[in-house]
């Protein structure tokens, strides 16, 4: 019970981190730090901290907190027999140990607030990679606590659309990264060859977004009888999160609007991981019958 509790805590507090990261790029506080970690500034606690020095260190301080956690997870999940879980909690340390490695290396070679290179958008999309797939194995991990050690198999198409919808949301997200970096570049007024590249390649997002959908509109029709609440979930969540999409280009992308469009991602994410899942199970459960 209180190893399921402590998986829900920690996927909880990740998701609030991944969100005030995105805060963070969006308000151009990367730098509050300086390009010193682990230390702000030079000093373990920063001094007379200016509001983006606030906002850096608060999103350091509970990167903490999340590590912490996900550390509880891990040893609780080595006293349990559920060996997927087990698994899933120990893949969960190793990726959240690369989501400190490749935040500080952003924080080190300054590549936050103004910088406006290729180099930066390449490291945003490693580090957004590695924040997918830890989200995806704190959520199975909370899953086969639940479900246990069942046995998971799709084939055909259905089990090509699954990994279709999934690399999709995955790729839709990075493209999404680039967009709103382009838009946080260019409410700072900083211009460039590079930014001018990120703003005329915003048109790609929204074109992948809607192929995102149509596949996770199947892949919710798919799973239906599988996994009813959450095929349901999951095309309500298409549905909000084109809206937002849309919301989002008309206001402007403001950054309120960037964290709730972000929010909003994860869920999906979420959604399609656990739908998928299940079929997979119900597929396991039928050929083994």
């Amino acid at each position: 019970m209180w190893f399921r509790r402590t998986a829900i805590v920690s996927l909880a507090w990740s998701l609030f981190v991944i969100l005030w990261g995105a805060y963070v790029r969006a308000s151009g506080s990367g730098a509050g730090c300086g390009a010193h970690w682990p230390v702000c500034n030079g000093d373990l606690i920063p001094r007379e901290p200016s509001v983006q020095t606030l906002i850096e260190y608060t999103h350091r301080a509970t990167s903490g907190i999340a590590l912490l956690l996900v550390l509880a997870v891990f040893v609780m999940a080595l006293m349990q027999p559920l060996k997927l879980a087990r698994r899933f909690a120990i893949l969960s340390l190793v990726l959240m140990l690369t989501e400190a490695a490749l935040g500080a290396l952003l924080v080190k070679a300054e590549l936050v607030a103004n910088n406006a290179t290729a180099s930066r958008a390449v490291a945003m999309s490693i580090h957004l990679t590695n924040t997918f797939l830890l989200v995806a194995v704190m959520v199975m991990t909370i899953f086969h606590a639940y479900v246990g050690d069942r046995a998971a198999k799709t084939r055909g198409a259905a089990g090509v659309l699954s990994w279709v919808a999934i690399v999709l949301v995955m790729v839709t997200g990075i493209s999404g990264s680039i967009a709103a970096l382009g838009d946080t570049l260019t409410q700072q007024s900083v211009q460039n060859g590079f930014v001018e590249l990120l703003i005329r390649l915003r048109i790609i997002h929204p074109f992948l977004a809607l192929g995102t959908a149509v596949a996770l509109i199947s892949v919710a029709r798919l799973t239906f009888d599988a996994a009813r609440g959450w095929s349901i979930a999951l095309g309500s969540l298409v549905a909000l999160q084109l809206f937002a999409g849309l919301t989002n280009v008309a206001l402007q992308a403001p950054v309120w609007m960037q964290i709730v469009h972000l929010a909003l991602a994860d869920a999906v994410w979420i959604a399609v991981l656990v739908a998928t899942r299940r079929l997979a199970i119900g597929a396991a459960s039928s050929s083994s019958s």
